[in-house]
């Protein structure tokens, strides 16, 4: 018998093996990106309040907490802690994790302080000076070769530049909450405290102005649009001024995104789908915003550094975008393919259907991808100068459809002229097709008159 108190050797082995498991779980979690923190969070609400799953459930929220307090104290640098662009200031994703452990040990009671200061309610009133006070902290210790608490964080970037982008940090963060405002309606009032901010940056350090852009920039959804805060500071440079001064980077990063932008519309392959499509047209969507914004926002010369190339963007973007919706005719012929006119077949029409195989899964998913990127450029077509262009080849794929539709459609009916069964799955894939080239309404059309054909 074993007496009170007295743990038996086959349950001490295993709450030692649970220990061990529960030490490599924690390691897992404390590691894991946010994302996969967040899904782990949904997995696990369902959880009970005991056993395995409400240990891990227990270790995922702690690590949540601690992660909302350390991403608000250390706000200004986390989009840093991310992947960003070629030539943008970045630094690794663990750099966040270690840099707050370090700040735990040498100022325990501080980082307290922050937690306690890290709630709705004290956040609504302003930032906490302490917040402020312990990214200074951290600068200095990075800067600290004896202090040994930062080693781990220095082993993975350059301590200098990360202390200097820790030191502009409360500048940064009074500029955050009005960051929206900059970028969306500038006025004269916004322009002057930006302008302040950025010769606060350059008080610190010369190159710190640019690097405080930078930083800001890591917040926007689109980064790119910090060039008209870089308008405002800089009263609408010119193009030569801005392409020979320290902050040249920010124009040349959105040419090579445009460029990045082309190719992509140059290469991407119908065989991956109506997402590539997709993706493809908005990069174009992407680059006529580019392209606008530079020239709001710089002034830009015919003759200047990057005028000639914006100019040669335009045409270069005009032209791949016509090349590659022109090929979207072919694509579509081979996904419902046709046998030659009889001399019954309606005037004008591209062919009667062929009904004798399968639909070609292959050949529909690159007609979708073609398709899907007409579709998709309806939003800059028109602004970016070949709308004319689309709407055409719009109406040379609407003329091969329309026709196709109703002779499947009569071959459902009758069964006269082919297949009724492949002609129902024929015109499955040519509503589809419509909703790209006209509108989900007119697909639906298409999808109930098959079914009326089905029925009759």
């Amino acid at each position: 018998m074993t007496s009170v108190g007295r743990v038996s050797p086959t349950r001490g082995t295993m709450a030692a093996i649970a220990a061990h498991k529960l030490q490599i779980i924690r390691t897992l979690v404390e590691t894991a990106p946010d994302a996969a923190l967040r899904s782990l969070e949904l997995a696990l609400s369902s959880a009970g309040a005991t056993g395995s799953l409400a240990a891990v459930r227990g270790l995922v929220e702690d690590e949540t907490a601690n992660r909302f307090v350390r991403n608000n104290i250390l706000a200004p640098i986390v989009p840093l802690c991310q992947p960003r662009g070629e030539g943008c200031v970045s630094f690794p994703s663990p750099v966040l994790g270690r840099l707050w452990k370090a700040l735990k040990v040498i100022v325990p009671a501080r980082v307290e302080e922050a937690t306690a200061k890290c709630n709705p309610w004290d956040l609504e009133q302003g930032t906490p000076e302490v917040f402020d006070d312990l990214c200074k902290a951290a600068a200095a210790g990075l800067r600290d070769p004896e202090n040994a608490a930062f080693d781990s964080v220095r082993s993975l970037c350059d301590p200098e530049h990360l202390a200097l982008c820790l030191q502009l940090s409360a500048i940064a963060r009074s500029c955050l909450p009005k960051l929206a405002e900059w970028v969306s309606r500038m006025s004269d009032e916004r322009a002057f405290a930006a302008k302040l901010a950025y010769r606060d940056a350059c008080r610190i350090s010369e190159d710190a102005g640019p690097l405080l852009l930078d930083m800001l920039s890591a917040h926007l959804p689109d980064d790119w649009r910090i060039l008209r805060v870089i308008s405002a500071v800089m009263d609408r440079p010119t193009d030569r001024y801005l392409a020979s001064s320290e902050a040249k980077g920010f124009g040349e990063r959105v040419l090579a995104d445009i460029d990045a932008s082309i190719l992509r519309i140059e290469t991407f392959s119908f065989a991956d789908g109506e997402k590539a499509g997709r993706e493809a047209a908005q990069g174009a969507h992407r680059a006529q915003l580019q392209i606008t914004e530079f020239q709001q926002s710089i002034e830009v010369a015919k003759d200047g550094p990057w005028g000639k190339r914006l100019a040669r963007h335009k045409q270069q973007m005009a032209k791949v975008c016509e090349q590659r919706m022109d090929q979207a005719d072919k694509q579509l012929e081979a996904a419902l393919p046709t046998r030659p006119l009889t001399m019954m077949a309606k005037k004008g029409s591209k062919g009667a259907a062929k009904l004798t195989e399968e639909p070609d899964e292959a050949m529909i998913r690159r007609a979708q991808s073609a398709l899907a990127f007409v579709a998709e450029l309806r939003s800059c077509a028109d602004k970016a100068g070949y709308g004319s262009s689309r709407n055409k080849i719009l109406e040379k794929l609407n003329s091969r459809l329309d026709p196709y539709i109703e002779d499947v459609l009569h071959v459902a009916r009758t069964g006269d002229g082919g297949d009724s069964g492949l002609a129902v799955k024929y015109l499955d894939v040519a509503a589809g097709f419509i909703a790209y080239t006209r509108d989900d309404k007119t697909a639906e059309i298409v999808r109930r008159r098959a079914a009326a054909a089905i029925a009759a």
